[in-house]
């Protein structure tokens, strides 16, 4: 066998003693040829993990374009090359820096199967909350043969590497060469990997949908958009953009006080995955109980609310309504917001999430948005209430008992609190919830999830009436602003959803509108409406969370501040500016701004920019 070896490679699998300098050279030359082709190849089989639950004829795609091979087989080359410069063993090099790559690989495959959302940088800075979620009994780690697949690559490879090219690297100048020849590659690569424009040339549709973030991002394999992604972590201005000339865009619309006589309190409640399943038809869904919810909505001003997500990624939602954003930057500091405009026109700032504190790091970022006081489940809800997500029935009254507190105080107050019972996933198995879903048609699976979700936001409903029948009698005024973040997860790949016949490809622009719309609804009070001098009535118009705040301040008849009052015109012209890739644009959605419209569309950008970027409350801080 060593004979065999000897004569295959020219090579000894070792260096011994009385090799000419020659063939020592040669052959560490071939340990880190051989360590760096180890590492593209298992970049290679981890791209069985990047289709997720999508269909394998991607697979063949990724092999039928070399840019997407080498930009997602490179990035692992250079890590393994990188641990051979630091341990200066081939095996080793291979175990560490291929199981780290198989690691991320994992994470962004589970995350695919359980919630239809990939791994994004972003995604480092919220790991305990992932932990957390997975930790939970409703997602159940699995195997399947793509995972055993890559797991076998790694000992297959590591197993290779020990036998063809044994032995420690020597001496250390040559380990040196290696991390300096992979830190090199690494930079050369980078330009290439968060460049726009390649990563918009390399996509690749032949079997995924273009008009699907995921599958988006599932047609460029993982390790490449995963690293693309950073470039979103760091926010690039718009093309051309001039900070200022962004600023003069802004001055053109000064800030405008509410009059003291017109101060109305607002309170906005965002319902964790709410969707009236009414809208959708459902053979065999009980959706009699939507009759609350419907009573409302007759005494209400409602309309569609196209997200930038589906199933999972709450605070995008949550974010933009309360920013006017209608994409999110990573919140490290104080962040323009309509929650500080509110606090420097004296309104008291406040909220509740009965969840942990720590999730979406919103003990720190609700601050950054100008929040005074925030309650969570630490030290606050858990006393109330032994369930894991805590009960709307808890939650409506504090909300209600908090501003009851703000006016005793003679301040009107803004208040935002986000449920947290209808959480998902949803039971699979019989929770003993009432049937809302019957039929021949089902798996039991669905049907307990589906009963499950529809008993949770049934009892949510019952208690909104509640809560709004207790505004009602009172003579403060109030409004209230009522949405989902986002429709439901229903199985993993959706499966649920393609039961119940529902279809939630964004393919078409119908599609794209039932993947992404939840509703949104505005109430007042008597003592309210008396001061704006009209019903809080009608249907509204379908817009992004960006504009929701602009269509509660133009039913109390405010102007707003200056971002406000330049968004209430781009709102006329793109009403829906979504980060999904499309953009509605004088009534028509489309991948493209017409040409007519760019230059608007610049300012609209230029005006989002600066308003993310730079803050402008620091007077309001100061007090």
């Amino acid at each position: 066998m060593k004979e065999f070896w000897n004569n295959l490679f020219l090579v000894k699998p070792a260096p011994e003693p009385g090799w000419t300098v020659k063939r020592r050279e040669l052959y560490y030359a071939w340990r880190i040829f051989m360590v760096f082709c180890a590492g593209l190849c298992m970049g290679l089989a981890l791209l069985v993990l990047a289709v997720g639950p999508y269909s394998k004829r991607a697979l063949i795609d990724y092999l039928c374009h070399w840019q997407t091979l080498l930009l997602n087989t490179l990035p692992v080359g250079l890590l393994v090359l990188l641990f051979y410069g630091v341990t200066g063993r081939t095996g080793a090099a291979f175990l560490l820096g291929g199981g780290i790559a198989l690691g991320f690989s994992l994470g962004n495959y589970y995350k695919l199967q359980f919630r239809d959302d990939p791994l994004y940088f972003e995604d480092m800075l919220i790991l305990r909350e992932a932990k957390a979620m997975a930790s939970g009994d409703h997602y159940a780690l699995f195997i399947d043969w793509q995972i055993i697949l890559a797991v076998f690559c790694l000992l297959l490879g590591w197993a290779l590497l020990r036998l063809l090219a044994p032995g420690p690297a020597r001496p250390w100048w040559r380990r040196c060469a290696c991390v300096l020849a992979a830190v090199a590659g690494a930079a050369a690569l980078s330009p290439v990997l968060l460049d726009g424009k390649i990563y918009q040339d390399t996509q690749n549709f032949a079997h995924l949908n273009q008009w699907s973030a995921t599958q988006n991002y599932i047609s460029h394999g993982f390790w490449y958009p995963f690293l693309h992604s950073i470039s979103d972590f760091v926010e690039t201005p718009p093309a051309g953009y001039d900070e200022e000339e962004a600023a003069r865009l802004l001055a053109e619309y000064p800030d405008a006080d509410i009059p003291e006589e017109r101060k109305i309190s607002v309170v906005g409640l965002m319902r964790e995955a709410y969707v009236d399943f009414s809208r959708y038809d459902v053979p065999g869904l009980d959706v009699s109980g939507y009759e609350v919810y419907h009573a409302l909505e007759a005494e209400s001003y409602t309309g569609d609310l196209v997200t930038n997500i589906f199933a999972g990624g709450t605070v995008d939602t949550e974010r933009c309504f309360l920013t006017g954003n209608y994409q999110l930057r990573n919140f490290r500091g104080n962040a323009n917001s309509y929650a500080w405009y509110l606090r420097d026109q004296g309104y008291a700032i406040q909220g509740s999430h009965p969840y942990y504190q720590w999730f979406y790091n919103r003990q720190n970022i609700n601050g950054y948005l100008g929040f005074q006081q925030y309650r969570y489940l630490e030290g606050d809800y858990e006393k109330m209430t032994s369930a894991p997500y805590p009960e709307d029935s808890i939650l409506l009254p504090e909300i209600y008992a908090d501003m009851q507190k703000c006016w005793a105080e003679g301040k009107p107050c803004f208040s935002f609190s986000v449920n947290v019972q209808s959480h998902g996933p949803y039971a699979t198995w019989d929770t003993g919830a009432k049937e809302y879903l019957s039929g021949d048609g089902y798996t039991a699976e669905c049907r307990n999830a589906v009963n499950a979700y529809m008993d949770t936001i049934m009892e949510t409903d019952r208690e909104l009436a509640a809560f709004i029948d207790r505004l009602r009698e009172d003579p403060n005024p109030v409004i209230l602003v009522t949405f989902g973040d986002h429709l439901p997860w229903m199985g993993d790949g959706n499966v649920f959803y393609e039961e119940m016949g529902v279809d939630v490809s964004p393919a078409t622009d119908e599609g794209f509108y039932r993947h992404y719309t939840t509703r949104y609804l505005i109430w007042a009070n008597d003592a309210a409406k008396e001061i704006i001098g009209h019903d809080v009535a009608g249907e509204g118009p379908a817009v992004s969370p960006c504009y929701l705040m602009n269509l509660v301040f133009d039913q109390l008849g405010w102007e707003g501040p200056g971002f406000m009052q330049a968004m209430d015109e781009m709102m006329e012209v793109f009403p829906i500016a979504s980060t999904t890739g499309r953009t509605m644009t004088d009534g028509v959605l489309s991948g493209r701004v017409p040409e007519e419209r760019l230059e608007l569309y610049r300012r609209f950008q230029y005006l989002q920019h600066y308003w993310r970027n730079e803050f402008l409350y620091q007077d309001v801080m100061a007090e």
